[in-house]
C-alpha cells in the first residue's frame, strides 16, 4: 500500500494543479458553475483514492441536517474530510480555515473566489471578529459554514481541545450548530503517507439548537463529537 500511497499522492497532486490551471475561466462565471465543477473535483479525487488506496466512505445522519442555515462542527483527523465535504452536502459547505492554505498554489485562489473564510490564528481575537463579521455576510445564502473546532489535524489517539472560535461563532450568528463525528484518520493517518484500505464513516449528530449557555454548548458539543469519533474508531 506504501507504493499506492505514493502514486495516489503524485496523480492527487498533478491532478489538482491540472485542474486548477484548465478551470481559471471559473474566475470569470458565476460562483454557481464554479461550485459546480468544484464538486465534481471533489467527487472525482474520492474515486482516484478509492481505486488506488481502495479507501471508500459512508455518511450516517444526514436526516438530521436542519432545513436552514446551520454551522458544522467536525471532527477533524487527515486532509479527507477538506475536500469530500464539499461534495457530501446537498449546498457546498463554506469552510473556515488557517490563512497559511491561501499559498498553496491555486487553492488559496478558489478558496477566497468561492467564499471561504481565511483567519490569522495568530492576531487571536481581531482574527475572530474578522472570522465573525465575514460569517455574518453568509447569512443570507444556504451555505452551511464549515468549522474545525480543534483547529488542526488531531491524532486519532490524542486527547481533543476545542478552540472558542466556535463558541464566537455560534453566539453571534444565533444559528444551529450540527456537530460531525468521523474516523478519517484511521486510515488516512496523520502525518504518514501511507494509506490504510477500509471505510471512512461521517456521522452528523444531533443539531445544537442556538441560544444555549457558553458552557453548556462547549460540553455538549465536545461531549458529543468526542463519544461518536471514539466509537466510529
Amino acid at each position: 500500500m506504501f507504493l499506492r500511497s505514493l502514486l495516489y499522492y503524485l496523480l492527487f497532486s498533478l491532478y489538482f494543479l491540472g485542474f486548477g490551471i484548465v478551470f481559471l475561466p471559473l474566475f470569470i462565471m458565476p460562483k454557481s458553475i464554479g461550485i459546480s465543477v468544484m464538486r465534481f473535483w471533489a467527487r472525482s479525487s474520492q474515486k482516484l483514492l478509492f481505486y488506488l488506496c481502495k479507501i471508500d466512505f459512508e455518511v450516517i445522519g444526514m436526516d438530521k441536517i436542519p432545513n436552514q442555515k446551520f454551522i458544522i462542527a467536525s471532527k477533524h483527523q487527515s486532509a479527507w474530510e477538506t475536500i469530500n465535504f464539499i461534495h457530501i452536502l446537498k449546498e457546498a459547505p463554506i469552510m473556515i480555515f488557517k490563512r497559511e492554505l491561501l499559498f498553496i498554489p491555486f487553492f488559496g485562489l478558489y478558496a477566497l473566489k468561492f467564499g471561504h473564510i481565511a483567519i490569522n490564528r495568530k492576531v487571536g481575537l481581531s482574527s475572530i471578529k474578522s472570522m465573525i463579521k465575514k460569517a455574518k455576510e453568509t447569512l443570507d445564502n444556504n451555505r452551511p459554514i464549515l468549522i474545525f473546532p480543534e483547529g488542526t489535524r488531531q491524532d486519532i489517539l490524542s486527547e481533543s481541545t476545542y478552540k472558542r472560535g466556535i463558541l464566537a461563532l455560534y453566539k453571534s450568528l444565533n444559528i444551529p450548530c450540527v456537530p460531525v463525528a468521523l474516523n478519517s484518520g484511521k486510515y488516512w493517518p496523520k502525518n504518514s503517507i501511507k494509506k490504510i484500505p477500509g471505510k471512512i464513516t461521517v456521522e452528523f449528530l444531533d443539531p445544537i439548537p442556538p441560544g444555549i449557555d457558553d458552557n453548556e454548548f462547549m460540553r455538549i458539543l465536545k461531549e458529543q463529537i468526542d463519544t461518536a469519533s471514539k466509537r466510529l474508531i
